[in-house]
C-alpha cells in the first residue's frame, strides 16, 4: 500500500522560540505514523526575530524539512503561497495540513485529522467546540466571547451550515485533489478571516466538511498576532462573502422597501393631484402599485441568488403570495400602531416607527419563508 503524502503548512512570523521545538514534536508524529509520509513546509513572513534561519539549520539534518519566505502580508497571504507551492509539485502531495506554530495546536491530533481525511472526507477541522473538544479553563471572558462571537458572526453573516462549530479554527486538513478545484484568487482574507474564506470555498464547491474534536492550548511563547485590523477585516469580509446571506438579503429588502414608500407617495399624489381621484381610492391604488413594484425589486434584486427563470404560473403565484403578506403586513402595522397610540400613550411618530418595524420584519419572514423559500434552504 502507498503511503499518504502530506504536506504540513507552518506560517510564521517572530516565532524563533517556538519554531524549533514545533518541527521536533512533528517529526516525531511522523515516526507513530507509518501509512503516512510528512513533509514539513514553514512559511516565513521575513521574521526579523531569526526564525528562518533555525529552520534553515534544521532543514541540513531533515530533509523533509522545508522553507519558503516572502514578505508580511498577512496569515492569509502566507497561506496562499504554502497552496501555490504544493500545487506546483504536482502529484507529489495528496494532503495538506495548516496549524500555528506556537503549539495551541497539538501536533498528536494530526493522525485522527489524517484519519478522517482518509476515510473519504475532503476537509478536516481540529475543532474546540465539537463534542471533546476544549479550550484551556483559564481563557479570560473577553477571549471566549471573541472566539464565540467570530464564529456566530461567520454563521450569521456568511450563512455557513451551523453544524460546523468551529468555523474560525485554524487547525485542518484538506484533501490537495479538493483544493486544486478551488480558485485561490477569490480569497482575498489577509488576515484571521482567511479560514472563514476558506472553508466557505470548499463548502461551495459541495466538498465534504467534518471535524474532529482537539485541546486548544494558549501558546507557549511569545504573543497573539490578532490586531484590531484584522477584527475590521472580518466583519467587512463576512457581510461581504456570500451576497445570499439573510443579512445581505434584510438590507436589499429594507432599500426596496424605502423606494416602495416614494412608489407609494408619488402615485397617491399623481392620483389625487394630477386625476383628481378620491384620497379613499387613491390610497388602496397607491399601496397596491408600492407592492407590485417592491415585488418585482426583491425577485429581481433582493432574491435574484435564489431562483431560476420563473414561469409565468411561478411568478403569479409568488405576487400573490407576496401581495398577500404585504397586507398582512400593513394590517400588522396598522394594529401595532393603534395599540402602541392609544393604550401605550406613546407619540405618534413612535407608535408609527414600530408598526413599520414590526410589519417589516413580517414581510422579510413571509419573503423568505414562502415567496422565495428556495433561499432559506440554501442558506
Amino acid at each position: 500500500m502507498t503511503a499518504t503524502q502530506v504536506l504540513i503548512l507552518i506560517p510564521t512570523y517572530n516565532e524563533a522560540e517556538n519554531i524549533e521545538a514545533i518541527i521536533l514534536a512533528l517529526l516525531g508524529v511522523a515516526t507513530e505514523l507509518p501509512d503516512y509520509n510528512l513533509d514539513i513546509l514553514v512559511i516565513d513572513d521575513n521574521s526579523p526575530d531569526g526564525t528562518p534561519t533555525i529552520v534553515r539549520t534544521l532543514m541540513q539534518r531533515h530533509t523533509n524539512v522545508r522553507l519558503i519566505t516572502g514578505k508580511k502580508q498577512g496569515l492569509g497571504k502566507a497561506y496562499i503561497r504554502g497552496f501555490k507551492y504544493a500545487l506546483k509539485q504536482g502529484d507529489t502531495y495528496d494532503a495538506l495540513v495548516m496549524m500555528d506554530a506556537d503549539f495551541s495546536h497539538n501536533p498528536v491530533a494530526i493522525p485522527s485529522m489524517l484519519a478522517k481525511l482518509t476515510d473519504s472526507e475532503d476537509y478536516v477541522i481540529g475543532s474546540r467546540y465539537v463534542t471533546g473538544g476544549t479550550i484551556p479553563g483559564n481563557w479570560p471572558l473577553l477571549r471566549i466571547l471573541n472566539s464565540r462571537v467570530a464564529n456566530f458572526m461567520a454563521h450569521a453573516l456568511v450563512g455557513i451550515d451551523k453544524r460546523v462549530t468551529d468555523v474560525t479554527g485554524g487547525y485542518k486538513a484538506l484533501r490537495l485533489s479538493a483544493l486544486a478545484n478551488i480558485d485561490l484568487r477569490d480569497i482575498q482574507s489577509a488576515g484571521y478571516f482567511f479560514q472563514v474564506n476558506l472553508l466557505h470555498a470548499f463548502l461551495e464547491k459541495g466538498y465534504s466538511v467534518a471535524e474532529v474534536p482537539i485541546t486548544f492550548v494558549d501558546r507557549r511563547f511569545g504573543v497573539s498576532k490578532l490586531r484590531f485590523k484584522d477584527i475590521t477585516e472580518f466583519l467587512y469580509r463576512a457581510y461581504k462573502l456570500n451576497p445570499d446571506s439573510t443579512p445581505r438579503r434584510l438590507v436589499r429588502f429594507c432599500s426596496v422597501g424605502a423606494t416602495g414608500t416614494v412608489v407609494n407617495l408619488a402615485v397617491i399624489a399623481l392620483l389625487i393631484n394630477l386625476f383628481k381621484i378620491s384620497p379613499f381610492i387613491a390610497d388602496p391604488v397607491a399601496i397596491e402599485v408600492s407592492i407590485i413594484s417592491n415585488f418585482i425589486l426583491n425577485h429581481n434584486y433582493t432574491f435574484r441568488f435564489s431562483h431560476h427563470k420563473d414561469s409565468g404560473i411561478q411568478w403569479r403565484s409568488k405576487l400573490l403570495k407576496f401581495n398577500a403578506g404585504a397586507l398582512g403586513g400593513a394590517l400588522l402595522s396598522f394594529l401595532i400602531f393603534s395599540l402602541i397610540y392609544r393604550y401605550g400613550g406613546a407619540h405618534y411618530i413612535i407608535a408609527d416607527l414600530c408598526g413599520i418595524l414590526v410589519s417589516t420584519g413580517w414581510n422579510f419572514w413571509v419573503s423568505t419563508k414562502y415567496v422565495w423559500r428556495s433561499v432559506d434552504a440554501g442558506a
